[in-house]
């Protein structure tokens, strides 16, 4: 009787140790095989593919291929990554992903106890951090509170920070990128760019005072000064820029919006007929592939029509840049000598 209750003792193992092995196997197969050893980042433009891999690949299984995918399956896991709006992780194979980011796009940062604390659009902190990032102007003349990743800017007046927002988003709608986006006492914007300063007054008619700032700033290129728009109106046709020092302003510079067009308009029909003159000229038409080395070593030139001279330094191109000859031959320019092909 104990013999036989042994046996079936067993008999009963047997299935478990397979059903263990068969998992030791799987579980073996799944953490070894899906190991992640290359990850492809795309879609980062302020954060590195180190910075991105790091907060995407956080937690203690997200070194597996089949986890991490699955894990960002879901929309919701990527909203505990304040700095991104969405995360797509691809398997290129069992060890190979790729992580597609969607940056939230950041409009600035401000200073608070020596760290920099970057905003997105929508006014949320992004990230606080000691690291400089490249195009983020920074924003001064603001009050902050505590400032939390993921929450509002603690501004608290509600109506100033949906002024910081909405600069922000306009400035980084126009392209402009300012040094310092600062707000005076009374919540005017002066941008600051190298030696110059333009004052913009308050929020009003603000996308249209960028755009036009957009169009003047190469205007000003190498010009110390202050602009001033405080008072620009859909009416107003003409600036003051005050020469001099920044602050301390010593000579009155009026820029008049409409001359510039009128200027940009001149100046583009000058390089077009420029362009055209040139084209009339003799010389090389600018091909690559019209220059060759024939078998001794030498330099040669092939026009449109086939015809071929080793005479690069005294040839002379008809206004297609094709070679003045008679099939036999053509006329230095120089010598004036028949000169055989």
């Amino acid at each position: 009787m104990q013999l036989q209750k042994r046996n079936t003792q067993k008999i009963l193992k047997i299935p478990l140790l397979i059903f263990l092995g068969t998992a030791v196997i799987g579980a073996a197969v799944i953490f070894g095989l899906f190991h992640i050893r290359t990850v492809d980042v795309v879609g980062n433009e302020f954060y590195s593919a180190e910075e991105i891999r790091q907060m995407v690949m956080s937690d203690s299984m997200a070194e597996n291929a089949l986890y991490l995918t699955w894990k960002y399956s879901n929309p919701e896991n990527a909203e505990s990554l304040p700095f991104l709006s969405a995360v797509e992780v691809t398997m290129i194979s069992p060890y190979h992903v790729q992580i597609k980011v969607y940056e939230k796009t950041i409009g600035g940062y401000l200073m608070y106890d020596g760290s920099r604390v970057y905003f997105d659009i929508d006014g949320n902190v992004v990230e606080m951090s000691g690291e400089a990032r490249e195009g983020i102007p920074p924003f001064s003349g603001i009050t902050l509170g505590q400032p939390v990743v993921g929450a509002h800017l603690p501004v608290d007046d509600q109506d100033f920070l949906d002024e910081i927002v909405e600069t922000s988003r306009l400035i980084h709608q126009s392209g402009l990128a300012p040094d310092e986006v600062h707000f005076d006492e009374n919540r005017e914007i002066i941008l600051y760019f190298g030696l110059q300063r333009v004052l913009l007054g308050d929020t009003s008619y603000l996308e249209e005072k960028l755009m036009e700032l957009s169009e003047i700033c190469p205007e000003m290129e190498g010009m110390s000064g202050t602009l001033h728009m405080e008072t620009y109106t859909p009416d107003t046709t003409t600036f003051r820029f005050l020469k001099g020092e920044r602050g301390e302003e010593e000579e009155e510079l009026i820029i008049d919006i409409g001359s510039m067009v009128e200027e940009s308009e001149e100046q583009a029909e000058e390089d077009k007929d420029e362009q055209a003159a040139n084209a009339q000229g003799g010389g090389y038409v600018d091909d690559e592939s019209r220059f060759s080395t024939d078998a001794a070593g030498n330099q040669i030139y092939t026009d449109e029509a086939g015809n071929v001279t080793t005479n690069l330094e005294k040839q002379y191109l008809s206004d297609d840049g094709g070679i003045i000859t008679d099939g036999y031959g053509y006329i230095d320019p120089y010598t004036g000598a028949y000169i055989l092909n």
